[in-house]
């Protein structure tokens, strides 16, 4: 069986890398390999991936936690990742596999481009995609949620599977990071690579082959992965335990009902198989996808030590984490707006309220002779809105002091009391401010 694996940013690099690294032990596969990146330093790292396969688009800085960049990035290099592809693109090639992380700029804006030409080549594809922790930045999740989106619209897009994140601190919660992200990429891996080894496998009872495999991935949707192994003199109930295969995965939480379809194998001790074992298996399937595509296969061994189970799930409908993950991106993105705009205005106003200081005596100077003003009159609010109005049409501008007056002056037949107290209560509630003597800038 062949695969084309293509590693979308940092996350997907690292997990198409290990796809290579551990194909080379198993037989009856092939993995061609590529990664496209943003950040040419990263792209360095990947020792099991061919350098002619790599790709460095955009600056080669990385696209700075931004999906817009990662997309940009990808549409300018377009006839360069069309070219990469269509080399590595063999006519045997099987399942073509993206693999990313949503939540940084480059798997998140690449990889719906990505998709996008492989169906401008007439193939399809199935997506590998982790999704941020809860507890990430605002941006990280609207990276991931705008992503996402944009990668599950693609029509060459069939399969998409998503690893959750915060599952990670439950299954490894002693390893270090680096070592729990290499733990979750060698399960993803080694799901498909036993799936191959399986259907490579004899078997006196029911077995899956090649063309299951790689045709299970025809249903739309999402999908998921179960890759269960356990002591075989601990199993008692092989129903129960392919339940929990998927219950228990690292892999987002799904609506098992809503499955179109599954290809599972169940490999143990021969003992294990009764009629009414695989009966209950069977009703298992039955009852949590009724009237769906079920492939098994069954491969007893004699007196084996160990019972594994693996397999996938398609055709599933949007998993609840993606669900909560946009309205989690959609409130926190909202109150950072708030905050935003509260520092914007906090700025205009400036730093300190004057007023208790305007009530300190002021130095006695020498008495100046001034001829009278005429006693202002009160102005309409109307007016006063109209004012303001014409004043922020004028955002972003800078005028000398007498040229403001001017327009002020000319527009509304201000006489030069009421220009006074309008360009004070400007000055005051900050629609202008002075960065230098005479000079005038309106926020």
């Amino acid at each position: 069986m062949r695969f084309l694996t293509i590693g979308l940013g940092h996350c997907g690099g690292k997990i198409a890398n290990s796809f290579k690294g551990l194909a080379k032990t198993r037989k009856g596969v092939i993995v061609d390999v590529c990664a496209i990146n943003t950040d040419k330093a990263d792209l360095l790292t990947h020792t099991n991936i061919p350098e002619g396969n790599k790709l460095c688009i955009g600056s080669g800085r990385g696209a700075a936690r931004d999906w817009e960049e990662g997309r940009r990035a990808a549409i300018e290099a377009r006839g360069h990742i069309e070219e990469l592809i269509r080399r590595l693109l063999a006519p045997d090639t099987d399942i073509v596999l993206l693999t990313l992380g949503e939540g940084g700029g480059s798997g998140s804006g690449i990889a719906p481009i990505v998709a996008e030409i492989i169906g401008d080549l007439g193939r399809e594809c199935i997506a590998i995609a982790t999704l941020p922790f809860e507890r990430e930045s605002v941006k990280t999740k609207i990276n991931a949620v705008r992503g996402l989106d944009l990668l599950y619209r693609q029509e060459a897009l069939k399969a998409l599977i998503c690893i959750d994140n915060d599952k990670i601190v439950a299954h490894y919660p002693h390893k270090t990071l680096t070592e729990a992200y290499e733990a979750v990429n060698r399960v993803v891996v080694e799901t498909f690579l036993d799936l191959v080894d399986l259907a490579h496998m004899p078997s006196r009872a029911d077995r899956i082959d090649e063309s299951e495999l790689s045709t299970i991935f025809r249903y739309e949707g999402f999908a998921t992965l179960s890759n269960y192994k356990a002591r075989s003199d601990e199993v008692e109930d092989l129903s129960s335990t392919l339940i929990d295969t998927w219950n228990s995965s690292l892999f987002a939480d799904v609506d098992t009902k809503t499955a179109v379809g599954a290809i599972f194998g169940i490999e143990g001790p021969s003992h294990l198989f009764t009629t009414l074992q695989v009966d209950r298996v069977r009703r298992c399937f039955k009852d949590t996808l009724i009237g769906r595509d079920i492939i098994l296969g069954i491969y007893p061994i004699e007196r084996s030590p160990w019972v594994s189970i693996v397999g996938v799930l398609v055709g599933l409908d949007i998993p609840g984490k993606i669900r909560s993950l946009y309205e989690l991106a959609r409130r926190e993105y909202q109150r950072h707006l708030e905050a935003v705009e509260e520092r914007r205005m906090r700025k205009r106003r400036g730093l300190f309220e004057f007023e208790e200081l305007e009530a300190v005596e002021k130095p006695l100077e020498a008495p100046r002779v001034v001829e009278p003003a005429p006693t202002p009159t009160a102005m309409p609010i109307s007016e006063k809105r109209s004012i303001l109005d014409f004043v922020g049409g004028l955002s972003g501008q800078s005028f000398t002091e007498e040229e403001f007056k001017d327009l002020l002056r000319s527009e509304f037949n201000l006489n030069d009391a009421e220009l006074e107290r309008i360009l004070d209560e400007l000055r005051y509630n900050g629609w202008i401010f002075e960065p230098r003597r005479g000079v005038i800038r309106v926020l």
